[in-house]
Parts: structure tokens; sequence; C-alpha cells
């Protein structure tokens, strides 16, 4: 079973383009998308026909939220899922909030009481607000920003479905008020949002494990296992190295070489990265704090890291493999990123290195 090539296809990164950034959303079930700009091109490599205006619609229109969802980690997620989704699991990113946390944050809960009440006057009425207007908020509520209160506050009320980021201004974060911002959301059971998880998970990530699936959601084990025997009469097992695999039964093998966003879902989705790595070794693809970098994959093998720089008339690709790569497969992803953002790529293909420490260049946070 070539496990990182039918990931590939089920990802939809080869296979079966969806159409619409809500299609991308609604396919793999959340995105995740704490780097706002990788998260857009994660979306767009998804989609048949893709530009960054076309996905960034999504987002002022309101179909598509920016949340912290699962693990206590920024997805994209549909609007419609919001309720069931916070419900079930973003309210354990809250309660993973130690007393150690609060302090350092100079927090307690009469000053979130506060900051709470002043943030929901600021949004009311269906208002847009920046993030550093908000943060003057805070301060004329007598909540200071010298230890990122603004940070824990912001973190917390989204995850209790008070407030969500709103359409974005530019590179200016916005906040709305989640219930006005979406009013149309599902409401789910307990064991209806596993279930539904469980729906959505393993189409579009098979052949994933168990604890795969644990993994990108956040819940334990015994909560994943009752998602996954609940969907398991739709999908086939195959077992391989001592672990069972789940996927689609109509799953197929995705080829091609392609550049992947930092955080994308292709390697950052299971607790097991290694099927991705049997050809060309461990590349490093995140510091070790947990950022993770741009990557390319050849038949969803990681073969290289990569890197953009914006322009003003174009995009400079640099990519830095460790086995080489064909440049016409290269190129023809480039062209497809350059189309994306709308301007003509640039591709520059550096000298092959070994798998190892990172290589210079790429040791300053992600790719922008």
């Amino acid at each position: 079973m070539k496990i990182a090539q039918i990931r590939l296809s089920n990802q939809r990164i080869t296979a079966s383009k969806c159409e619409t950034p809500e299609e991308v959303v609604r396919w793999l079930g959340a995105v995740q998308a704490q780097d706002y700009a990788q998260a857009l091109w994660a979306v767009g490599l998804r989609m048949r026909e893709a530009t960054i205006a076309g996905v960034e619609k999504a987002l002022q229109a309101g179909t598509i939220l920016r949340m912290w969802i699962m693990r206590g980690t920024l997805h994209f997620i549909l609007a419609e899922d919001a309720a069931w989704m916070l419900e079930l699991l973003g309210k354990r990113g809250v309660a993973k909030a130690t007393p150690k946390a609060w302090e350092y944050h100079a927090m307690d809960k009469k000053a979130m009481a506060r900051a709470e009440k002043a943030i929901v006057a600021a949004l009311s009425g269906g208002n847009v607000v920046t993030r550093a207007a908000m943060i003057d908020v805070l301060k004329a509520a007598g909540i200071p920003n010298d230890r990122q209160q603004s940070y824990f506050i912001f973190g917390l009320l989204c995850q209790t479905g008070v407030l969500c980021p709103g359409p974005p201004q530019g590179k200016e974060q916005t906040f709305v008020l989640l219930d006005e911002w979406a009013p149309r959301q599902r409401k789910l059971t307990y064991e209806e949002s596993i279930v539904e998880l469980a729906k959505r998970f393993f189409p579009s990530h098979g052949p994933a494990t168990l604890a795969d699936f644990a993994n990108w959601t956040g819940l334990r084990v015994p909560e994943a296992q009752l998602g996954l025997d609940a969907v398991q009469g739709d999908l086939v097992c195959e077992r391989l190295g001592g672990k069972e695999y789940w996927l689609s039964p109509n799953s197929s093998a995705g080829e091609g070489t392609h550049l992947l966003p930092a955080y994308d879902e292709l390697l950052i989705g299971y607790k097991d990265r290694g099927p991705s790595y049997e050809k060309y070794g461990p590349v490093p693809i995140s510091t070790h704090n947990g950022m993770f970098y741009a990557t390319a994959v050849e038949d969803g093998q990681v073969l290289a890291l990569w890197k953009r720089t914006i322009g003003k008339t174009r995009v400079t690709i640099e990519i830095r493999p460790v086995a080489p790569l064909h440049a016409e497969a290269v190129q023809e992803h480039a062209d497809l990123l350059g189309r994306f953002l709308g301007l003509p790529p640039r591709l520059v293909i550096k000298e092959v290195t070994k798998p190892g420490p990172m290589p210079r260049g790429f040791q300053k946070g992600n790719p922008t």
C-alpha cells in the first residue's frame, strides 16, 4: 500500500480537486491556519481554479471562519460547524489554561469577565474591530497588554464561542461576535459531533490510523474509537507494519511534485508522518519550538524545503532539495502558485543538500 501517494490523492492535492474554498474545508473537516498566508495556499492548491482573492472572499463573506478549534490551534472551518466544534473541542483548550497561564498573563476570573463585557459592548451590532483597536478597548477597561493579556483573552473568548476572527482588512486581524457573524450554526450532540469528525477525517486523510484521528482532533483515544466504530462500515482496513490503516474503498494513488504550504494537512494531519519520509529520509520540516516550514513533495515523499518572496512584479520561489528534482515538474507547480498569487513566478533551485540541520535562511520562523 502506497500510503503517502494515496494520501496525496485523498487530500485533493491531485485527483478530484474541489471547486470552492468551502468544499475544500468541508472535505478536510478543518484546515490548520495559524499562518494565515500559508493557509490560504493550503486551500487554493486543493481547488481546480483558485486565486488568493477567491479564497479570501469566502472569509470576507463569513462562510469560512478562522477559529481556535482543535488542539488550541487556529483552523479554517465552515461557519455552520462552529457551534458543535467549539462545544466538543474548543472548550478543551480553555480547560488546559492552567493557573500558571492565568498568572503569567496577569489575569483572573474577574478581569476576564470585565474584558468580555467590554469586548461584547464594542462588537455588538455587527461591528468589525481590528485587533489593535480591541487592545485599546481592553486598556480602557483597565486591562493592559504588558503581559500579553490580549492574546490570552482573545484565545479564550474565541474558544468559548463569544467572538471569532472576522474578515481580514489587509494585513490587519479583526474580531466579530460569533453569533452575529455566523448566526446559522448546526447543533450536534456529543456523539454526533465525534462521528461527524470521523466521517470527514478518514475519507480525506486516509490511509490513517485511530491514533492519527485522535491526534488530529485532540480527542482521547476512547472518544476517537467511538467515531471510528461508527464509520468503519464505509471504510476498508489495510494492515501494515502492525498498524491498522483506514481509508475509503475507492481510494487511488496520486503522484507528481507539489509545493505544500507550512503546516499543510498532508504532513501535520497525522501522528505518524513516517510514510512521507520513506524515500529521502528525515528532512527536518519544523523548528524546535514547533514552527513548520513549507515543503515540496514528490509522489507524497518530502523532497525539499521552499520559501517565497513576494515582490512588486513577481514572486521568487526558492527551493532547497535533499535529492535531485525535476525542474519541469517544479516549474509546473510554481506556475500554479503564481496564478494563485496573481504574480509571475521566478523559480530558484539551490544545490542538493543532505538531510540534517535546517539550511541557512530557513531558521527565522515560517516562510512568508
